[in-house]
């Protein structure tokens, strides 16, 4: 059985993506965690601060649970989710700095998948519950799902997946075509670089990389597209926008310092403009096997 983690805050897009994940955990036979976190002053005892009383948070923490039982009965009542059947869900909060305490329910939890939800497009410097967007891009260790708040949910058909060829990517592919195998979706690999397309030469790199592919992972709905574009991004984002494509996937790769403090990554520029929801996959190295 798979998981899937949902960080929440009662916002309307995080309610989009509590939606959207129901959905899909229908679909892949999945529990769903609801999880919410709350701010708090530092706990360290700073000379002339006040130190927060620690019963203030006994009561926070009380008050977070009663709202969280409410969500998931509102929820649960909701005759728009309850077709073909309502997923199991449960429910935590926690109170701290936000991104460490959603990374830590990622490892208390170990999701297969997190879905959140994103403010809409052009607006995503800020996710709720007061994180940055590449703060959780660049802490992910698992697959993680960013749903505009436009963004409405309909059967996944086609995955398009970004690759530079690295042999790294393989072990993504294998893990986007298990994670969501009973859509049984075209998974469409992406490679964008300002030379014309080689796939026909057998002895260059997107041919080798393809055969690959082909060797191993035991997937058979997977194609390969080439996108003549000097500017990646531009031509990631025609492809969002133009190649029917219910998905974009993209490995976030970790730049040098300097490259990340001018440019920031693909994956951090694509979140800033994508229309449609972007699946951040983790950068895995280890040897690809299912």
């Amino acid at each position: 059985m798979k998981k899937i983690l949902v960080p929440i805050d009662y916002s309307s897009h995080s309610d989009n993506a509590v939606s959207y994940a129901i959905e899909i955990a229908k679909k892949i036979n999945a529990d769903i965690h609801l999880f919410h976190g709350l701010e708090a002053p530092e706990l360290i005892a700073m000379p002339g601060f006040m130190v927060w009383p620690a019963e203030d948070f006994s009561e926070m923490k009380e008050e977070a649970d009663e709202d969280m039982e409410k969500y998931l009965l509102k929820l649960k009542e909701d005759p728009a989710h309850q077709q073909p059947y309502f997923p199991n869900i449960t429910f935590s909060t926690s109170i701290g700095v936000t991104t460490q305490v959603i990374n830590q329910a990622i490892i208390d939890q170990q999701p297969d998948l997190v879905i959140m939800g994103m403010e809409g497009k052009g607006k995503i410097d800020r996710f709720f519950l007061g994180s940055t967007s590449k703060q959780m891009i660049e802490k992910a260790s698992v697959p993680i799902l960013l749903v505009p708040a436009i963004a409405q949910y309909h059967p996944i058909n086609k995955i398009a997946f970004a690759t530079d060829l690295s042999e790294s990517d393989l072990n993504s592919i294998h893990d986007l075509a298990r994670l969501f195998c009973l859509y049984n979706p075209e998974i469409l690999l992406v490679h964008a670089d300002d030379r014309p397309s080689d796939f026909h030469d057998p002895k260059s790199p997107s041919s080798q990389f393809l055969n690959r592919v082909t060797c191993n992972i035991n997937y058979g709905k997977i194609y390969y597209r080439h996108i003549n574009e000097t500017d990646i991004d531009k031509g990631l984002k025609w492809l969002s926008e133009n190649g029917q494509v219910d998905i974009l996937s993209m490995i976030h790769r970790h730049p040098s310092i300097v490259s990340r403090i001018l440019e920031g990554s693909h994956t951090q520029k694509m979140a800033n403009s994508i229309h449609l929801p972007l699946l951040v996959m983790p950068e895995n190295k280890t040897p690809i096997g299912w």
